[in-house]
């Protein structure tokens, strides 16, 4: 399998996830990101080592030389580690996941269109196990040709025909739909790389947001301007890169685009990786915000380290050696009270008082003398009765009956003629006052694509959640949205939720009611 192959767009230039926090500094610009540590080793160094992927660069846009001992990383003001050495991204072996997005409009026919597939079949003979690559195409509409986790032999098919179509360029909004595309991934260098004249016709969605939605999501947009293009078009792709960390490089000529895509290939695999062993951060199972400064240039970038969950040994000690005092203490007062009962005095058996026996005449038999006839016959006494007392055992009284877990009873939402059954009324957010009905599956997020599309919220994934409707029952689920989806104040985990009638949904800054009327 091709996991797909970032040489893609991640090999044009970049080496950076995460949106650039740059200090300002004249000529020079840092970012960092991603951060990969594991507890295995095997998708990282373990922890409490931590390798960053570091990007310096200078007033031109090309890498600058970094030493490790320069760097370091903070914690609330507070340094956590200091880097120790240095590699380059290919000698460490992790993975780029990255989309390659080609304007395949009318200005793009002819020679340009040729020479890029010539540079994607390049892309394929390069791509190694461990990358991710999809291929989009842009025009009148937003196509995926490849998509995540094809084979050599697919991509390399589908990208042969390849061929302009359409008579719009809606550049934006096929922009935006591919950094949804990017959402969710793991640590691993995102990129999107655009090779386009930068001419958008027809796109829902402005340049600002796109700018907005790749540095709320950290993606990096690297871009190659064709030479047929109007200079103003070209500025337009040279801001988006500039703006989100990317690189901006405009080909002179079709012919040029191999030659680019070599030096993007070599400066990917020589991007610096830093190692640091970050003891002072709690191993918490949490994702900390870290600053890296760069001391040089008095520079410095945020990323996101994710602190694995660690038990402290020392604190595994401790609960072992309460354990065994515990223990130890209840076979201590087990023994004393068996020897207890060994030294107790046996219990002796108390013996049965005879009952007294009721009086009667004539108890005692008259006196004899030699010669009388007639006497009484003397019958002995019977010995007296014993009682044995009847113990009665009282029966257990029953146990209390179990209270079964109360379970959420679904509400069915009748059809109506025009085929819905329920109906989303916004009363927060930027559709608020709009009222959307749900019939089958309703896709909700940020991007063209989404059967509801809600546009201008920084917090609203590209593809946030799914409302269905089936079987007259409504359930909602969330699509791993970087905010998550909140339905009556609760966030939702994996899976579907059952919706009711007036119910609360949250996504990202709009809010919705479940109605059923």
């Amino acid at each position: 399998m091709l996991k797909p192959t970032a040489w893609t767009a991640a090999v044009l230039f970049g080496a950076s996830i995460a949106a650039p926090a740059w200090a300002q500094a004249p000529g020079q610009r840092l970012s960092a990101g991603p951060a990969y540590t594991s507890t295995d080793g095997k998708a990282g160094p373990p922890f409490p080592r931590v390798d960053v992927v570091v990007r310096l660069t200078g007033a031109n846009g090309t890498p600058a030389a970094l030493r490790a001992k320069d760097l370091r990383l903070f914690s609330s003001d507070a340094q956590v580690a200091s880097g120790s050495s240095l590699r380059t991204f290919a000698e460490t072996g992790y993975g780029v996941k990255t989309i390659l997005a080609l304007d395949l409009s009318g200005s793009m026919s002819g020679a340009p269109l040729a020479a890029v597939r010539s540079t994607m079949a390049r892309f394929v003979n390069r791509a190694r196990t461990q990358d991710l690559v999809e291929v989009l195409t842009i025009a009148d509409d937003t196509r995926i040709e490849v998509p995540f986790g094809a084979d050599k032999a697919t991509l390399a098919e589908r990208l042969k025909n390849v061929s302009s179509r359409g008579t719009l360029t809606r550049l934006n909004d096929g922009m935006l739909f591919a950094i949804g595309q990017l959402e969710g991934a793991p640590p691993a260098l995102r990129q999107l790389t655009v090779i386009s004249d930068g001419h958008d016709e027809g796109s829902k969605h402005s340049i600002d947001e796109v700018i907005q939605q790749a540095v709320a999501d950290r993606v990096q947009i690297d871009s190659i301007g064709l030479s047929r293009s109007h200079p103003e078009f070209l500025r337009m792709l040279e801001r988006i890169s500039q703006e989100t960390g990317g690189r901006y490089v405009h080909a002179s000529s079709p012919q040029e685009l191999d030659g680019l895509i070599d030096q993007g290939i070599r400066a990917l695999q020589a991007t610096p990786v830093v190692a640091f062993k970050t003891e002072k951060l709690a191993a918490d199972g949490l994702t900390h915000k870290v600053e890296l400064r760069w001391q040089p240039g008095n520079l410095a970038a945020s990323v996101d380290v994710h602190a694995p969950l660690i038990a402290n040994p020392w604190l595994i000690w401790v609960w072992v050696l309460v354990a065994c005092f515990v223990a130890g203490a209840a076979l201590l007062i087990i023994a004393r009270r068996r020897r207890r009962l060994e030294a107790a005095p046996p219990i002796r058996p108390v013996p049965a008082q005879p009952q007294p026996v009721p009086a009667q005449e004539n108890a005692h038999p008259p006196a004899t003398w030699p010669g009388m006839t007639n006497a009484p016959e003397i019958k002995p006494t019977p010995p007296p009765r014993t009682y044995t007392p009847t113990v009665v055992l009282e029966e257990a009284p029953p146990p209390p009956p179990k209270v079964r877990a109360k379970t959420r009873v679904a509400e069915f939402f009748d059809a109506r003629p025009d085929g819905t059954g329920a109906t989303l009324e916004a009363t927060a957010g930027p559709v608020a006052g709009k009222r959307f009905p749900v019939s089958g599956e309703m896709r909700i997020g940020a991007t063209a694509g989404n059967d509801l599309v809600i546009a201008g919220d920084p917090t609203l994934s590209g593809f946030h959640a799914r409302v269905k409707l089936a079987d007259s029952v409504l359930t909602i689920e969330d699509a791993r949205s970087t905010n998550g989806t909140h339905v009556n104040g609760a966030r939702l985990g994996e899976g579907r939720k059952l919706l009711k009638a007036g119910d609360e949904i949250r996504l990202g800054r709009s809010i919705f009611k479940v109605r059923n009327e």
